[in-house]
């Protein structure tokens, strides 16, 4: 259960002061639906662009990616002109392809225990952030689509804008920089084994969060719902600092 935190904790705590998250997997998760509505949209404008194809585009896309938010247009301008140019489309039905333009950040939800967590790390005075391996610069969009506001951040850090992936140990003291903050004032959570040890080799207490029960047998900690996660934080009242 999530709980509101006291304020005696502020003046007692001395060290944790941000929860850094992933994003996909983590606090939002594919919409089936929303998905095949896309597919079905795309197969309107051109039948021989069947969900496969578009699957397949996305995932074999080759670069460049953007390293901006201004950057996105051009680039989704480009991605669909490459997947109409592949299949010697019409200019009518490029042109209607590419007015689709971004579609990335309307295929999610957010998981149930993801805005109530949130809140009460925020409630809490906890900074939050978002370190996330996808290309695509415009965090704040998934986040908004899912139902999370993206004001609640202090950072969305992409690795396109960081030119940085995970498990690399400096995109971690990146996002510990951008909240000013040292490393081990930085609690991580990941649903990724390899991105949590590396957290905590890069000096922060990371927290696996396990969903489908398979890390069993871990050495770091785990949690297997995000309304774990306040109350682990707190059990120890005196682990969350002020901010």
């Amino acid at each position: 259960m999530i709980v509101a935190c006291g304020a005696s904790w502020y003046a007692r705590g001395m060290k944790v002061r941000a929860v850094i998250f992933d994003r996909d997997n983590t606090l939002v998760q594919f919409d089936g639906a929303a998905i095949a509505a896309l597919g079905a949209r795309v197969s309107v404008i051109a039948p021989v662009i069947s969900p496969d194809v578009q699957h397949t585009h996305w995932l074999t896309w080759p670069g460049p990616w953007p390293r901006s938010v201004e950057e996105e247009p051009a680039f989704w301008h480009a991605y669909w002109g490459a997947l109409a140019a592949r299949y010697a489309l019409p200019a009518d039905a490029t042109h209607a392809l590419q007015a689709i333009g971004a579609f990335y950040h309307t295929c999610f939800t957010a998981f149930p225990d993801a805005v109530a967590c949130l809140a009460a790390l925020r409630s809490c005075g906890l900074r939050l952030a978002i370190l996330t391996n996808f290309e695509l610069p415009s965090v704040h969009l998934t986040l908004a689509h899912a139902g999370i506001d993206p004001g609640w951040f202090t950072a969305l850090l992409s690795s396109s804008s960081l030119g940085l992936r995970k498990p690399d140990l400096r995109a971690y003291q990146a996002a510990a920089a951008a909240l000013d903050l040292p490393p081990d004032a930085c609690v991580f959570v990941d649903d990724l084994l390899v991105n949590v040890e590396a957290a905590c080799a890069a000096g922060m207490r990371g927290i696996l969060l396990d969903r489908e029960h398979v890390n069993t047998f871990t050495t770091v900690e785990r949690i297997t719902s995000l309304h774990e996660l306040v109350d682990l934080l707190t059990a120890d009242d005196r682990s969350i600092g002020w901010t």
